[in-house]
């Protein structure tokens, strides 16, 4: 091979080679993009999985607090345990350390105060059907939520009202819960909290009847 051909083969190899390293240098850049894409959509859809199992862990929490919210509730006959009980899901489940549980005066058609915490009792003893959220929620039949983004609805104690929670029995109003200033670290109403003030809608006005039948019952059986 003469020395010229010797240089144009060398150069040609040379440039082969060159070229073969370019692309394989593309190729690396290539794959290197392709697993940072893949690495990525692993993260998201590790992300995706966390995300899906915790909001599943949380549904069964909360299906299992309202299990025992209901259970506790029709529970006993004793008024007061039904009441303490009320208390205690309004202050752990809800996150309110303030609330009033009215019931209805059929007679004189109003809202009479028979539990309290972290309220004056004066300031809302008696509350006439259809007057104030209370009472216009109570007449309704409907659950009142405040809107955190609008000014009091409410005058006075009204003022601090965040649910009032109609207890109805057999589609009839027979009481009310008023829940006043969430705690601190509650940051507002929630859809669990929604779920809760439908099962006190009518479990709760079931376990204070049964009580009150009760009592009835047993003053009846000791007159005898």
């Amino acid at each position: 091979m003469k020395q010229s051909d010797h240089g144009a083969y060398v150069r040609k190899v040379q440039e082969g080679a060159q070229s073969f390293a370019h692309d394989l240098l593309g190729e690396i850049e290539r794959l290197q993009v392709l697993v940072a894409t893949l690495e990525a959509e692993i993260r998201a859809e590790t992300r995706a999985y966390s995300s899906r199992y915790a909001e599943i862990e949380l549904q069964n929490s909360n299906l299992a607090n309202l299990y025992v919210a209901s259970y506790r509730l029709h529970g006993t006959l004793d008024r007061q345990e039904v009441i303490d009980t009320i208390k205690e899901i309004i202050a752990n489940l809800v996150g309110s350390e303030e609330a009033g549980l009215f019931e209805l005066d059929p007679g004189k058609q109003c809202l009479e105060l028979v539990a309290s915490f972290g309220i004056s009792p004066e300031a809302c003893s008696s509350v006439p059907l259809g007057s104030g959220l209370i009472g216009r929620a109570a007449q309704t039949g409907e659950i009142y939520v405040a809107d955190p983004g609008r000014p009091p609805a409410g005058a006075g104690l009204e003022g601090r009202l965040t649910a009032c929670i109609p207890l109805s029995l057999d589609g009839r109003v027979t009481g009310a819960i008023a829940i006043f200033r969430l705690l601190p670290q509650k940051a507002g109403i929630e859809d669990l909290d929604r779920e809760l003030f439908g099962l006190l809608a009518t479990h709760a006005a079931t376990a204070l009847y049964c009580t009150t039948l009760h009592q009835r019952l047993a003053v009846e059986g000791a007159g005898r």
